[in-house]
């Protein structure tokens, strides 16, 4: 019996040895990522290539919205028993090349549409994967300067949308010491790239605004 006891208390001393060994820290990635001026800069690029393929696509679609309804004015004529049979004729073969020519603008159109869209994605990926990378890289130098064994990362979910870590010491999280280290001599690069995104998103807010809302 006084071995068992032994045993374990000897076990239980090099639990708290180990984890005494340990410094223990958390931190929100999202957050980091989010903030990071580099991330900033990224996203006023994204943004304006974004909008440069929306601008595009409207000029697109607005042809193609303008050769439908002359198509459909067309076909109007052509039904017009008021108009003389040679004139609903020659509305007859017009419409026939004016509805081969919509297809192909219909076509035109929903491959930009598809293929400017996956541009942006495989753009909007390879550029967060670099970043990823250089935020990990400058996370673990810092977790080596300071000692840390382990940094969880707290803002991950689950399939359901539950957060991975409910429950953690608030005082040991260094989420807000990373920003301000990934940031240093960089605030004004920052600032200004904040202030481009703000000033881009609004210009396309005021730009899908009908008159009506205005």
């Amino acid at each position: 019996m006084k071995i068992r006891l032994f045993t374990v208390a000897f076990m239980l001393c090099g639990l708290i040895a180990i984890q005494a060994a340990d410094k223990v820290a958390y931190l929100n990635m999202e957050k980091v990522f989010e903030n990071y001026y580099k991330t900033v800069q990224e996203n006023f690029q994204f943004e304006m290539q974004k909008q440069d393929f929306e601008e595009r696509h409207a000029i697109m679609r607005d042809e193609y919205q303008s050769s439908l309804k002359e198509a459909q004015r067309t076909e109007s004529d052509m039904k017009n028993e008021l108009l003389s049979q040679e004139a609903r004729e020659d509305s007859r073969r017009k419409l026939g090349v004016l509805m081969e020519r919509l297809q192909v603008k219909r076509d035109e159109l929903m491959k930009f549409r598809q293929e400017g869209m996956q541009s942006l994605q495989n753009t909007r990926g390879t550029v967060e994967e670099g970043l990823i990378k250089d935020l990990t890289e400058q996370v673990q130098r810092y977790s080596t300067e300071k000692g840390f064994t382990h940094v969880y990362e707290v803002s991950g979910r689950s399939l359901n949308r539950v957060p991975v870590l409910l429950v953690y010491p608030k005082e040991q999280e260094i989420t807000d010491d990373i920003v301000s280290n990934i940031n240093r001599g960089h605030e004004s690069e920052l600032q200004e790239a904040r202030n481009k995104v703000e000033a881009l998103k609004k210009k396309a807010a005021e730009s899908s605004e009908t008159p009506a809302t205005k």
